[in-house]
């Protein structure tokens, strides 16, 4: 399901993020936020939150039937209320 390899773990550990935290980041319904095309390859950006609670910032890609995490990072103070909202909206 996930397409993991040495390039996007150490991107995400350079936040200091583990590789099962993104995992259920995005294995707990997250909010999809924005698209986007980078050299032609779409890619997508969710928020969404640990089962510890840690919220983060998931960007992906699809390639086939797997899904590529290109990086992730820590909500910043202003992401956290737009997460937040959208969640008591019921997004």
């Amino acid at each position: 399901m996930f397409d993991w390899d040495r390039n996007n773990l150490s991107k995400i550990r350079v936040h200091q993020i583990k590789q099962d935290e993104v995992e259920q980041v995005l294995e707990n319904d997250p909010i999809p936020i924005y698209e986007q095309d980078v050299e032609g390859e779409r890619r997508f950006v969710y928020y969404g939150e640990t089962n510890a609670g840690r919220l983060l910032a998931v960007v992906v890609t699809e390639r086939g039937e797997r899904i590529r995490v290109v990086t992730a990072y820590d909500l910043d103070r202003s992401q956290k209320r737009d997460y937040l909202n959208r969640r008591t909206r019921g997004e």
